[in-house]
């Protein structure tokens, strides 16, 4: 089996035997578990409202620029004279 490849402070590399999917030995290999934060009603609510105004936010400008390239500008009011 290879070498673990972490390299020592010292500059030297350990001298364990590698797992083959990590290259590295299991004192060295650091497995994290993943944990999802459990959501509120709150977390959705606010979540859902900040897309919704950043949608918004989004579309505006959108719309008024396809609405002055395909209606054009509004006609001019006559002048009384």
């Amino acid at each position: 089996m290879p070498r673990c490849l972490h390299i020592h402070d010292a500059g030297f590399q350990c001298v364990s035997e590698a797992v083959d999917t990590t290259e590295l030995c299991d004192d060295h290999q650091k497995v994290v578990p993943f944990e999802l934060l459990a959501e509120t009603g709150w977390q959705k609510i606010i979540f859902r409202f900040v897309a919704l105004i950043l949608l918004i936010m989004f579309l505006v400008p959108i719309v008024y620029t396809l609405r002055n390239l395909f209606v054009g500008p509004p006609p001019r009011a006559q002048e009384a004279g």
